[in-house]
């Protein structure tokens, strides 16, 4: 997947377990912005952008936005979820924070 690293000013071609190590293991921030807004199942919340932290190597942030504005509402996720909602090939754009 094409990536646009902010930090070191250049794009990465990265597999998807390479993204998830810069995350869990080298305190990086990644931001996943879609060409249309997501919603969740209950029409509760509506985004257009995810930002991807790690706690601990382990335990990982999910904070989202919606037009530029960043929500209040977030979701936790440990290491073995991350397959199921970390979907960094469905984004129009990966930035590497």
């Amino acid at each position: 997947m094409k990536v646009n690293d902010v930090i070191e000013k250049c794009e990465k071609d990265l597999s998807y377990d390479e993204l998830v190590d810069l995350v869990a293991n080298h305190n990086r921030q990644i931001d996943l912005l879609f060409a249309e807004k997501k919603t969740d199942g209950d029409g509760y919340l509506s985004w257009d952008a995810e930002n991807w932290t790690s706690v601990d190597g382990k335990r990982f942030i999910c904070s989202y936005s919606l037009q530029g504005r960043v929500l209040s509402d977030f979701s936790g996720y440990n290491k073995y979820d991350m397959k199921g909602v970390f979907q960094p090939e469905k984004a129009k754009e990966i930035r590497l924070n």
